[in-house]
């Protein structure tokens, strides 16, 4: 993490808000994208537009997005179309799926054992070291980490543009909830929601 973006534990956190990446063509086939990094659809890309209008209402002064092409595409038209400055963070980006980014949920489903739907109901229980991916608990350190360097910021609310899985860790992670809930807070709208203050707080101390 960036020394500038270091944990301030003593003043509050910018109100928070998150909202998924728009679609790409690997979300229209129910592809897993993992660190693969695909560009938003001409689909995609109309939503992001029309999400806009969604937007406008919130106190939204900078919009922090993932690297990857179509968090950054997301966050690009959000930042135009409410004049505020974007950044892309390396913290925010999607959690490495290794071998099973390219297929479908489908597909892996179809294996025996089906190592996806066990990661899935308990991703803490099944490590993706074994197929090249990123350990859960490794994603959830560095998207708290960057949650919580945040405090202090002079803006009045941040936007997040983040991955579903990513979405899901941190989710689980205010929350204060074991990974077997994990795929309770996986979210597939890109409708923004704002964090409970509290809990990222209390998460923060």
């Amino acid at each position: 993490m960036d020394a500038n973006r270091t944990t301030v534990r003593s003043s509050a956190v910018p109100r928070i808000f998150v909202a998924r990446h728009c679609k790409t063509s690997w979300n229209l086939e129910r592809r897993i994208q993992g660190r693969t990094d695909i560009p938003l659809c001409a689909e995609g890309i109309a939503e992001a537009k029309a999400n806009c209008e969604l937007l406008r209402p919130l106190p939204i002064d900078r919009i922090l997005s993932s690297p990857l092409a179509r968090g950054r595409q997301t966050a690009e038209i959000y930042g135009e179309a409410l004049g505020v400055p974007v950044e892309a963070w390396p913290e925010w980006v999607e959690v490495n799926m290794g071998e099973w980014e390219g297929h479908t949920h489908g597909e892996l489903s179809a294996r025996e054992p089906a190592e996806y739907d066990h990661w899935l109901a308990d991703p803490s229980g099944v490590p993706l070291s074994a197929i090249g991916g990123e350990d859960v608990w490794s994603a959830r350190k560095r998207v708290v980490g960057a949650l919580c360097s945040l405090a202090g910021r002079p803006e009045r609310g941040i936007l997040l543009i983040l991955h579903k899985y990513i979405r899901a860790i941190l989710q689980c992670a205010i929350l204060d909830q074991p990974f077997r809930r994990f795929s309770e807070e996986i979210v597939d709208s890109t409708a923004p929601s704002e964090l409970p203050a509290p809990a990222v707080e209390r998460l923060c101390r």
